[in-house]
């Protein structure tokens, strides 16, 4: 973890240039009521807290487009070591797990329609026996409407699937998807919609809503799976997980490490050295570069 040593530092070059104050009950003109931030006596908890404060502000004012102008923003998706043998195993467990997940499916399905006895759903559903790698996707999966009977997987995310929680909640959703191909789900969608509107105020156009609902219904058999097949993670972990939610350390983790990423560039491998290095190399290499080079680019590196 870069907690909380490296927040210290950083934060303390950044308190140099612009010190952060604690606002008092004065207005906000008077200088008196803002006293200087001492980051030294602050605890963990407090340096994650302002650290998260510090990072969303920042955002905030650059607004999203510059981080990726930077570069700081990388793909989530790190390729595994061995990344053939990863793809292969992913689908190999997705294909096993697929005759629980249509079980699953159906049943939570039945469980949420009750306005039809769903036999077209089933059929439909029960027809899904191919999964299939689809290299003109990218970190995703689906089904097209001319073959409902084939789940089409890009290699990348085939990697994912050896994991048995995310296997079935590929495979949930997509059967959602074949299953909504009967048209008689229709009334389904909507609800789901009412109640995200009225819950979360979103407004979906009929691609999300749709998507929404087969979120939904692969949530209620991801819990359904979870309960089943126990591990030694708790179910919070394994289905928050799913959805993209990381702890908030682990997040200022990340953020930390992009931050550094942008400011000193990727950092070094056993093939290449880092932006830092790299310029410090040169101007040690031939001393009239230094002309060619900010000075903060080779000052020393706040991020190791």
């Amino acid at each position: 973890m870069l907690l909380p040593g490296l927040m210290a530092g950083i934060l303390i070059g950044m308190l140099m240039t612009a010190p952060l104050t604690r606002q008092a009950s004065a207005p906000l003109h008077s200088e008196s009521a803002q006293t200087p931030l001492d980051v030294a006596r602050l605890s963990p908890a407090e340096l994650e807290t302002l650290a998260l404060d510090v990072l969303t502000a920042l955002n905030e004012k650059r607004g999203p487009a510059a981080a990726y102008e930077s570069g700081a923003v990388k793909s989530v998706w790190n390729p595994p070591e061995d990344e053939r043998r990863q793809i292969h195993l992913g689908l190999k467990n997705v294909r096993r797990l697929l005759p629980l997940a249509r079980n699953l499916t159906q049943d939570a399905l039945a469980g949420l329609v009750k306005t039809t006895n769903l036999f077209r759903e089933k059929r439909l559903i029960a027809a899904v026996r191919r999964i299939v790698l689809d290299s003109s996707l990218s970190n995703a999966a689906g089904v097209r409407e001319d073959d409902l009977s084939v789940i089409r997987v890009s290699p990348d995310y085939a990697a994912y699937l050896v994991s048995d929680d995310e296997a079935m909640l590929l495979l949930s959703h997509e059967l959602t998807h074949v299953a909504v191909r009967t048209g008689r789900l229709n009334a389904f969608i909507e609800d789901v919609n009412e109640v995200a509107h009225s819950a979360a105020r979103l407004e979906l156009n009929e691609e999300q809503k749709e998507e929404l609902a087969c979120d939904f219904t692969g949530a209620l058999v991801l819990k359904r799976y979870i309960a089943l097949y126990p591990t030694d993670e708790t179910g919070v972990q394994r289905f928050s997980r799913l959805f993209g939610y990381e702890p908030p350390r682990v997040r200022l983790a990340l953020a930390w490490q992009n931050f550094c990423d942008s400011y000193n560039g990727a950092p070094p491998d056993d093939e290449h050295l880092s932006q830092d290095e790299i310029l410090r190399a040169l101007v040690g290499l031939d001393t009239e570069l230094r002309a060619l080079i900010p000075s903060d680019a080779i000052s020393t590196a706040i991020c190791r």
